[in-house]
């Protein structure tokens, strides 16, 4: 153990270089496992194989998720004010082992079961549509802040039966609480504070919406469990999802070749979303596993209790994978881990990736003509340790007065009136990975993979 804090590589404080960066320097230098300092004097281990990553990822009962095991903070080393949110226990079922977390995820599936594929095609694009009607004016956007950043809130607002008007604290908070640092303690403060207000007002109000189905649900949480699977949703829905966004729009707008198919609808927004999940994972590092004894991992004795941060960017950057996996096939179609894998799987996967479908292409019929407005390389990274996203996407386009919102229709796949239009029903399969690579992808498509390779980063 001494050796590993000897040579643990610290992970906050990035000036520099950006996480994807320091993960190949890592693997250079230590292989499939690599010991980091998650805050002065704070040992963790980042995951940087794929084949390691998804060992940890899919054994539960050797690699337990319930951080009160961990060593650092039983002994001290670790505290809240030092170390962020995602570290620490919370009631929920990602923070859980059995028999908590078949609990709460029942709970969890139930309630998000009333966020049909239909209602969610339309309410992205209700709300993609407001968002950006004022941009579209004026002929300039962030997508980052006019829309990515945004959008999330508008969604969990409506999810949890609010008015739009409400919570906007949550982004903010939010991202204080992914990006660690000296205010993360109280951003996690401020939303135990807001996931308690919204449950008292559903439990007073009850309707037809995720909140109230929790309450209501057969296996009876009380208020405190049901604020923490909100808390849960909440992290797994505003800063992912915004980089999905950010991250798809970044991939298409940089090749315009890759965005002429699209729009011409020779290729499809689905597979471009599923490649950007593979190349620019919006969630790089994910805290953390612990390991029920002491063993040997990756060429290190990890010991019972240690933190082990799973790395699906690692993973999916890893020279055996890159080269050996075939991603043309089935088994390696959703072979990617952005989602997870395992028994704390994530279960909205399909519907993040609908609303990343979605709401690219409900921008993009808007503004077809949408152009980054500075060169690719200017675009700045955020140095968060975990999410995998941008500062801002500046874009430039022709100036439109957006019309009102026209009545909805479901799409089908049979709707030949807009070939580049998602069917809702086609976006909420199963799916957890890259979906269309290499030879059998459409040519322009199989270069935007090689150039999210060198770009999501």
């Amino acid at each position: 153990m001494a050796a590993a804090r000897e040579a643990a590589v610290p992970l906050y404080g990035q000036t520099e270089a950006t996480v994807p960066e320091t993960m190949e320097e890592l693997r250079h230098r230590f292989g499939d496992l690599a010991p980091v300092e998650v805050a002065p004097g704070v040992l963790a281990w980042v995951l940087l194989s794929y084949e390691l990553n998804r060992t940890v990822l899919q054994d539960a009962r050797v690699f337990p998720r319930d951080p009160r095991r961990w060593t650092e903070a039983k002994e001290g080393r670790a505290t809240p004010d030092k170390v962020p949110g995602p570290f620490w226990y919370f009631r929920n079922a990602l923070a859980s082992d059995p028999p908590d977390h078949g609990r709460y995820r029942e709970v969890i599936e139930d309630a998000l079961s009333v966020l049909t594929a239909a209602r969610t095609y339309n309410v992205v694009d209700e709300f993609a549509r407001e968002l950006m009607a004022e941009p579209a004016s004026r002929g300039r956007a962030d997508l980052v802040s006019d829309l990515a950043f945004r959008l999330p809130l508008l969604l969990l607002n409506d999810a949890f039966g609010l008015g739009s008007d409400q919570g906007t604290q949550l982004v903010g908070l939010m991202r204080k609480v992914w990006d660690g640092g000296e205010e993360a303690e109280a951003a996690m403060g401020g939303l135990f504070g807001y996931a308690q207000s919204v449950t008292l007002q559903r439990r007073e109000d009850p309707g037809s919406d995720v909140v109230s189905r929790m309450i209501t649900h057969p296996n009876g949480l009380d208020d405190e469990e049901v604020a923490h699977q909100l808390i849960l949703i909440i992290s797994a829905a505003h800063d992912p999802l915004m980089n999905l966004v950010a991250n798809t729009f970044h991939a298409l707008l940089s090749d315009r070749s890759s965005r002429a198919d699209i729009m011409s609808g020779n290729a499809r927004i689905e597979e471009l979303v599923d490649i950007v999940l593979w190349k620019a994972p919006p969630i790089y590092l994910m805290p953390g596993r612990y390991p029920a004894q002491q063993m040997e991992l990756g060429g290190w004795t990890v010991g019972e209790g240690d933190c082990l941060i799973t790395g699906y960017g690692p993973a999916h950057s890893d020279p055996r994978v890159v080269e050996h996996l075939d991603l043309t096939s089935p088994s390696g179609t959703r072979a990617h881990l952005a989602f997870g894998t395992g028994p704390h799987q994530c279960p909205a996967r399909n519907l993040a990736r609908q609303i990343g479908v979605d709401t690219v292409g409900t921008v993009f019929r808007m503004l077809p003509d949408m152009a980054l407005s500075v060169p690719p390389s200017d675009l700045a990274w955020r140095r968060s340790p975990f999410a995998h996203g941008l500062e801002s996407l500046p874009v430039t386009f022709t100036p439109v007065q957006t019309a009102p919102r026209p009545q909805q229709k479901t799409p089908t796949s049979g709707d030949q009136s807009c070939p580049h239009t998602p069917d809702p029903s086609s976006s909420n399969q199963e799916t957890s990975g890259d979906s269309h690579a290499h030879s059998g992808m459409p040519g322009p498509l199989r270069a935007l993979w090689s150039r999210i390779s060198k770009s999501g980063r």
